[in-house]
Formats: C-alpha cells, structure tokens, sequence
C-alpha cells in the first residue's frame, strides 16, 4: 500500500543524528528515553513512509521496523505500525501482517477503521469476499486518508463484482483509480493493476473452473472471445502457482493476437511483463514491446511501476534491466507517453547508487519539461535528501520548504517541518551560524504548532529549546520552556532536560542568580509532578553552591531528605532516590568548603563514600578531596587518594579522569623524579583507557613533561601521533605548536628537524581557522627560529609583519587575549634589538615606546632598555 508521495530520503535516517545533550543528570533510569534514539526514529519512520509510496517494500519494511525498536518501551506509534503492516501485505507476507494486526487490536487508542480495513485486505488476498465485505461494513471512508481510501472503494468494487454487479463494480473501481492517483502515481498503477486483474476475474473465473476455460479456448478457436478467455486463464495459472504455464499461455497468444487488437496485445504484454518479471526473457521482451508501442499509457505505467518495484536495488535480478530500459526510454528520438515517470525512477535508481549528481540531473528535467508532472512532488522530495547527503543542508531545507509552498496537504504536516528544522539545525552545527539555529528554532516551533501526541512533541520540544539556545535567544528559549501548552506536549522528562540546558546555559553566560532563582520558582511550579519536583529540587541545591549561596545548600538538602521519604515518593524508584540523596551530600560537602569549613566538609565525603560506596557521587567525593588537599599543598596525600579511585574503579568512566589529576599533583611538585611519575600515570590513561575523551590531553601533557625532562625523542613521537591521529580536532593546533618547539630543539644535533620546525610554524600562522594569539605565537617563534639562524631580514620582517596587523593596520590587538598580547609584546621586542643591532637607536627607542603605550607585557623591562638607550644616546626617557 502507498499512501503518500515518495520523497526518497532514507539517507536522513542513517545520517548522524542531531548532538542531543546526554548530560542532563537523574534522567536515564526516569523514563528510559534516549534522545538520540528519538531522532533517528523521527527521521527513518518518514524515510520508511517514502520509500512505501515508492513501491520499495523491502525497505520501507525494514526502515519502519528500524525505527521501531528505537521507540520508548511500551510506546506505539501507529503511523509507522501501518507502514510495516503495508509492506507485508505488498510482499504478500499474510502471516506476519496478520499477526501484528493482532496486536495492534489490543492496543490502547487504536484506529479501528484502518485496522478493519487491513484485515479485510488480507481476507481479499484470501479471495473471501463475505470476509471482505463484513470487514467494510464497519469502515467509514470519510475518517481514512487519501490512500486508505483508495483500497477501500477497490476493495468494494471487487465485493461487488464477485456477486455479479459489474455496473457498479466498475463504478467503484473509477472511484478507487481516481483517488490512487491522485495519492500517489505508485498507489494509482498499483490499483490500476488490481483493477485489470479483477475485471479478468469474472464470476465464472475461478480456480475450479481451470479445466471449463482450457475447453472454452479450444471451442472458441479463431474467434475474439479466446484472448479473454487466455487471459483468464493466465491469471489463475499463475494464483494457482503454475507460473512457467501460465507465461507459456501469455506467450503463445501473445503471438497470436492479431494487427487490429493492439489493446488485447497490450494486456498480454501486461501480463507477461507481471508473470516472467525481469529475470526471464519473455518479461523483458514484453516489456519492452508494450513501451516501444508507445499507445497505453495507463498499461505502461502499470508495467513499469510493477517492475521497478521488484527490482533488486542492490544490483540483482531485474535492477539493471530496469536502468537499461529507462535509459532507452529517456533517451529516445521521440519523446515518451512516461517520460515524466521514466525520468523519476532513474533519479531514483541513481540516488541509490550515491550518483547524486546524476539524479538531480534527472530531477531538474524533469521539472522543466513536466512542471505539471504527478511526479514534481516526488522529485523536489528527492532534491532535498541529495542535497542533504551532500550536506548541503541549507539546499536540503529550501526544497522541502518549497514542497511545503506548493502542495497545501503538507502546510501542517509536523514531519515535514521537523525535517526542515533538522536541516537548517545542522547547517548551524557544520557553520556555528546563529541564523541557522534561528531558522531552525521557527521551523520547529511551526512544527510543534501541528502535534498532538506528546511522542511527537518531545523530541521537537527539545530541539526547539536546543536551537533556541545556540541561536543566543535564551530568553526565547526560556519562554518556550515556561508555555503551559507545549510543557504538557512534551511531558515530564523532557520538561526537566531543557530545563537542566537552559539552566546550565544561564550559568556559562553569567546569569548564574538568575538561574538559581529560577530552580527555585520551578521547584513550586511542579508541585503536581513529584519526580521533576524531585530533580529541581536536587538542581536547586547545586545551584545554590555555583551561586553564591551555600550557606542556603543545607535548607535545600533538608528539604530534599524530607522529600524523599515524604507519600508523595512512595511508588519512586529507590536507586533514583539513592542517586539524589548522595548527590545532594556532595553539594552540601562543596557549601562547606566555600564557607571555609573543610573539616565538615571531608566528613560528608567520607559519609557519602561509606553509605552510597558505587554511586558516581561516591566517586567524585575522591575528586573532590582531592583537589581541597591539593589547594592546601598536600599533593602527596591528594595524588594517593586519586590512584585509589583509579585502582578500586578502573572500569568506570571517571578512573582516567583522576589518573589525570593524580599526574597534576605530581607535576605540582616539580622535581625530576615527580615529573617522570606524573608520565607514567599519564602513559597508564593512554594505555588502559584509549576510547576516553581524555586521551589527547592526557598524551598532550606527557609529551610536554618529557620535554622538560629534556627527552625530546620520546615527546616528539608523541605529537606526531597527536597530529595524525587527531587531525579533527579543534586543539591540534596546539599539538603542532609543540611539536615545533621539539623539533627546533633538536635542531642544532639534527639540522633537518629545523625544515619541519619551520614548516609547522608557517602552517599554523598562516592557518585561518587557528586561534589567532596562536597565530601570532607562531609568527614570533618563526622569527625568533630565523634569527637563531643568523637571518636577520626574515626575523625582522616576520616580527615587523604581526606588529603592523596587531597595532598598525588591521588592529588586531583587540582580539587577542593576555597570552596574544605576550607574544606581540615579544616581536616589538624582537624588533627593538634587531634595530640596536643595526645602530638604529631611534627605531628600536620606538619599539620599547610602542610596548609601552599599548600596555603589553614587559612594560617595566621596556623602560628599563629605554634608560639604557637614553644613557647611551643623552635622549631623554618619557614619563
């Protein structure tokens, strides 16, 4: 069954899925929802719906049951259950459509009419045609869509026409052709073939009477009436499984019919085209005969539909014939009744094989010689997921939003502006532009506006807020957050996850009162909802610590306690509970530490590790004690206590983390035999941990202690890694830079390491897309590199080249931070000597005065040089 126009994007179901924020804390044992998951479903039930429409059953099938088990346990979405049950009733797989039936009349909610509708389907594949009529009577066609309705007048006619009422038979039969086609073109051909073989399947036409028509052919030899009587006979042939007799049959008459009979020679080409398919050669034959006549449009489409829906995608039986006749189609000298249709299946069949190119070729024909064509939709569909898989996701959007414009069906259809929300959302993540969070953010708001089910809202809630946030309109984002209509859409669990983004948000921009202020308004607004009651609560307390506040963090870890064991709480899970009772035991420890109580503040951890020992708060409390001992100096003490959490917890996520920080503390302490320790700790996180986010940093660190240790070999083994084996991330940049240290540092042993030092070091100043006081160190550390080198000229116009961008002409100074300014301080001084050298008094006098005006580092040392030069020279010094 195909309901709806096939837009072939499957490719948005397998792309990477939207950065959903995993770290909002209380939530995974709550409800069991992954966000992440919740994305991929929303993309790969539309792909499912499309490819359906498109006659690819087998996909459409496994897309939907794809989707399916990224559902939330218990949940079920009926749109995407009938996809499922669609495709096994095109594949003929009775059985299994059956049994999901089942189930699916036992659910709550359910759509009965369209369940009914199904089964009376099943019962028509069965040929009841009491089963099928008992089923409609129950069905009303006014509450189903477009394509349900279709199968529901075509299953009436065939009622009608098995008790012998042709007229009206035919009459419904028009009705179902009429409404199919105006569906889809693929549901039309897919009716419009069921239909011809119905109008064969007279009353008299059944499997009892194969002997009564193989007597009628031979008593009506000669005449007109045997072809009917043939193609009759044909069909049940082949229901009745005897396919090699029934083509046999098609075949010879088929060479039988007469000049004058064109349509009769059709409907045999027809029926060849259906019995032999495309692996055997009488099909291809057929097939091509029928569309060279060029006469029968409705016959031809039924054929080349048919066909392209058995063809194998991946290149098997039927998939390159398909393609040849297509190509003959298009190309031809006369211009084609299905030009429109053969240029649209070869998109497609072109997208499938990534030619993404070649189908949007094929699409932009077609639109140009056919801007009428049944078959626009379809394509302007395609051009979106090409673009799309192009990741040209602005592209991608303005066709769907063009679909949306010109076909007023899809103007309120969720889905579709969800897609191009999703679009116009990763456009922003490839770009970091904010008009594309901005567009998103009105794409899924206008989405949201059309949803009715809190499993359609949720997801898009949550990105709305997402996009909200990146487009910088937290204020935006927070109303949004606080409507009633769309807080009851999304539900609980998803209320409390943008509420944690929002609030986290509100912190990094330094809103971080006004955010407390707000947990404390959320924990009143939610007194009706006692888990997210619960998790406000709990964030409320944190907040209190973050903000300023933690004389107030034990009122809130009271009310907490209290609130737990409180009737409102009963039915909660108990390791939830646990986790929030040993999380607000940690804040509580923090708010002692800020108020300078260290001493009760240890206490708590000791307490949380004994009562709540596994928690992941139980193990941050070991962090936690750690860096309080570290700030006190005992770093011996604070390193044990980090190698115990690593030891006793080696397979939980933050044992490299306090590996990490057991190697801080052994490098605080400076000596030689510390820092060697700290490499070793730092050596162990590569070793035992090389899928964890700490890696490069980890490595980054230990090359830089090995170069202090003066062990240049084994730090510069270590970048090279870094530079090949993280060449996507956005801090290589400063793996490079020390890299370039090494290499120059080795330089006077191995001159050739001179030529990658200086290599590196014109990359990264030259580097766009490089932090620009990286930059700018660069460009010092390749001057300073040339003057080691007795090349003067080159050190000069290299500092000469970033002072006149920093100060002079683009003004750059502004941009940099302290560090940026550190290193153009380091070039004015560079040039400062040079000009000394060179007996330039004035100019390298200039120099210091630049130092100085501009307040860069070394403003003292500047005039300290200044009094040198004055002495020397009899010049003034300025005040």
């Amino acid at each position: 069954m195909a309901t709806t126009a096939f837009s072939l994007n499957t490719v948005f179901g397998q792309g990477d899925a939207v950065p959903v924020d995993r770290e909002a804390p209380l939530s995974q044992d709550v409800s069991g929802v992954d966000l992440s998951n919740l994305g991929d479903a929303f993309w790969l039930k539309g792909s499912a719906r499309r490819a359906l429409a498109a006659g690819l059953y087998e996909l459409s099938y496994s897309l939907a049951v794809q989707a399916k088990s990224l559902d939330e346990a218990g949940m079920t979405d009926f749109a995407n259950e009938f996809v499922i049950v669609d495709s096994l009733l095109a594949r003929t797989q009775w059985v299994e459509a059956r049994s999901r039936l089942a189930d699916l009349a036992v659910a709550d909610r359910r759509p009965q009419q369209r369940i009914d509708l199904r089964e009376a389907m099943i019962s028509y594949a069965e040929n009841d045609a009491e089963a099928v009529a008992d089923r409609l009577s129950s069905v009303e066609p006014a509450s189903l869509g477009v394509g349900d309705a279709a199968w529901f007048w075509f299953l009436r006619g065939w009622v009608k026409q098995s008790e012998g009422e042709g007229k009206e038979a035919k009459e419904l039969f028009e009705s179902a052709l009429s409404v199919a086609n105006g569906a889809s073109p693929a549901l039309g051909a897919q009716i419009g073939y069921l239909v011809f073989r119905s109008i064969l399947e007279t009353q008299t036409a059944s499997a009892e009477t194969i002997p009564q028509l193989q007597n009628a052919l031979l008593e009506n030899e000669g005449r007109e009436i045997r072809f009917l009587y043939a193609e009759q006979l044909a069909v049940l042939l082949y229901d009745s499984g005897d396919r090699d007799a029934a083509i046999e049959l098609i075949m010879e008459n088929l060479a039988a019919v007469p000049d004058g009979l064109a349509l009769e020679r059709a409907q045999f080409q027809l029926l060849a085209t259906m019995a032999a398919g495309m692996g055997r050669v009488e099909g291809r034959q057929a097939m091509s005969e029928l569309l060279a006549a060029n006469a029968f449009p409705d016959l031809m489409s039924i054929a080349l539909q048919q066909a392209f829906s058995r063809a194998r995608l991946d290149g098997g039986e039927g998939g390159d014939e398909i393609r040849l006749i297509l190509d003959r189609l298009i190309g031809g000298e006369r211009e084609h009744a299905l030009l429109d249709q053969a240029l649209y299946y070869r998109a497609v069949f072109r997208f499938l094989d990534d030619d993404f190119l070649g189908a949007e070729d094929d699409a932009a024909e077609l639109q140009r010689r056919f801007p009428n064509s049944p078959y626009r939709r379809g394509m302007l569909a395609l051009q979106a997921s090409s673009a799309w898989n192009r990741y040209q996701y602005r592209k991608a959007a303005n066709r769907l939003q063009q679909m949306r414009t010109e076909y007023s069906d899809l103007r309120r259809d969720y889905r579709l502006s969800g897609l191009i929300a999703d679009c116009y959302l990763r456009a922003g993540l490839q770009s970091n532009t904010r008009e594309d969070f901005r567009n998103a953010a009105e794409a899924y708001a206008t989405a949201l506006s059309n949803v009715t089910t809190e499993s359609q809202a949720g997801p898009l809630y949550f990105q709305l807020i997402y996009a909200r946030l990146r487009a910088g309109q937290l204020d935006l984002a927070l109303e949004a957050i606080d409507d009633p209509a769309l807080r009851s859409l999304a539900g609980s669990e998803m209320v409390w996850r943008v509420q944690w983004m929002a609030l986290r948000e509100m912190r990094r921009v330094d809103r971080v009162s006004e955010a407390y202020e707000r947990a404390q308004d959320a924990v009143l607004l939610e007194a009706e909802n006692p888990l997210l009651k619960l998790r406000l609560l709990w964030l409320t307390a944190r907040l209190s610590v973050v903000s300023g506040d933690p004389e107030y963090t034990i009122d809130w870890v009271n009310e907490i306690e209290a609130f737990v064991v409180s009737e409102a709480m009963v039915d909660a899970d108990q390791d939830l509970l646990d986790k929030v009772l040993a999380s607000s035991l940690l804040s509580l420890s923090e708010s002692h530490f800020a108020l300078g109580e260290p001493e009760e503040a240890v206490a708590l951890l000791e307490r949380l590790r004994r009562d709540y020992a596994g928690y992941e708060s139980a193990l941050l409390s070991y962090i936690s004690q750690a860096r309080y001992l570290s700030n006190v100096n005992r770093t011996v003490e604070a390193q044990q206590l980090l190698v115990s959490l690593a030891d006793e917890y080696a397979d939980h996520r933050l044992a490299p983390v306090a590996l990490f920080e057991a190697a801080l503390n052994a490098e605080q302490r400076g000596q030689d035999t510390y820092l060697d320790e700290a490499t070793k700790l730092l050596q162990r996180i590569a070793s035992d941990y090389p899928e964890s986010e700490i890696v490069y940093r980890a490595r980054l660190m230990q090359a830089d202690l090995l170069r202090r240790l003066n062990k240049f070999g084994s730090a510069e083994q270590i970048y090279y890694l870094l530079e090949n084996e993280y060449a996507d991330r956005p801090d290589r940049f400063f793996a490079q830079m020390s890299m370039a240290d090494t290499l120059l540092a080795q330089a006077e042993e191995d001159p050739r390491k001179f030529d990658g030092a200086v290599s590196r070091l014109e990359l990264l100043m030259d580097l766009p897309e490089a932090p620009l006081d990286l930059r700018v160190e660069a460009g010092y550390k390749l001057g300073q590199a040339w003057r080691s080198r007795g090349e003067a000229l080159k050190a000069k116009q290299l500092f000469w080249l970033i002072y006149d961008q920093m100060l002079v002409e683009e003004l750059g100074i502004r941009k940099l931070t302290n560090k940026g300014r550190y290193w153009v301080a380091r070039c004015l001084f560079g040039l400062a000597e040079l000009a000394k050298d060179e007996g330039k008094v004035d100019q390298s006098n200039s120099f210091y005065l630049k130092i100085i005006e501009h307040r860069l580092n070394g403003v003292e040392l500047a005039r300290a040089r200044l009094e040198i030069l004055d002495q020397t020279a009899g010049e003034s010094v300025p005040n």
